[in-house]
């Protein structure tokens, strides 16, 4: 194919701009596509373990939890007295917040888990609502993360403001660790099931299906489409009248 006679008569400033654009929405149509296969492969883990408690009768797993990630687990145990958190910038149903998180000695291992109880909306001032931490052995329904996926923000460390009550912007687990003088699992658990009075339990595995991924990737790919069609039909160079 003779190139040169193709783009004969064309402005090139137009067909590079929407080359630009395809090459950006295709990128971005590409992250949707992976992003929707890990949301597939997350999924099946977490029907294949719903399966599993179904037929072994049980919620509790008898795997550690370090070999648990992204899975539903019973836990039994205490909390740390005095060990509570209150995380910044929590939305839910429409109200602004906290989740508090708590440090849990769990029974036959004594290993320390830092976990999510849930949400508690904010006072006057930015200020938490007061949670105290039940005494005494409990049972938690909980899922279970890695450590390692910290959510975006733009603080440079977790105790970003110095405020009268111990929030923080983010869960750093070696944070939590240092302040509460406790070996902590690299993991984090959320509680899945109200199951203390004074917080809301919101956390959900899969926040947007794979089916909405997949969609955006088709947008992403359609509005490549749409660029390199405009920028060609621009691109053609008006001949004007002598």
């Amino acid at each position: 194919m003779d190139l040169g006679a193709l783009f004969k008569g064309r402005s090139k400033t137009p067909i590079l701009a929407a080359l630009i654009v395809v090459l950006l929405c295709g990128s971005l149509s590409y992250w949707q596509l992976q992003r929707a296969q890990q949301k597939h492969v997350l999924q099946q883990k977490i029907e294949r373990k719903k399966a599993q408690d179904v037929i072994n009768g049980q919620q509790a797993t008898p795997l550690p939890l370090t070999q648990s990630i992204n899975a539903e687990v019973s836990i039994t145990g205490s909390f740390v007295d005095g060990a509570v958190w209150y995380l910044d910038n929590q939305v839910v149903k429409g109200r602004i917040g906290f989740d508090v998180i708590g440090i849990f000695k769990i029974s036959k291992t004594d290993e320390h888990l830092a976990v999510n109880l849930g949400f508690v909306p904010q006072q006057a001032s930015r200020v938490p609502t007061a949670f105290s931490l039940p005494t005494g052995t409990v049972s938690l329904p909980v899922y279970i993360k890695s450590s390692e996926n910290k959510r975006f923000t733009l603080a440079k460390s977790a105790a970003d403001e110095a405020t009268t009550q111990p929030v923080i912007q983010y869960i750093d687990v070696n944070y939590l660790s240092k302040e509460s003088d406790k070996p902590l699992l690299p993991l984090i658990a959320y509680m899945t099931k109200n199951r203390l009075t004074g917080t809301e339990p919101h956390y959900q595995p899969v926040v947007m299906s794979p089916q909405k991924h997949e969609a955006y990737a088709l947008q992403w790919l359609l509005i490549a489409l749409a660029a390199l069609v405009i920028g060609w039909k621009l691109s053609k160079k008006e001949i004007k009248n002598v």
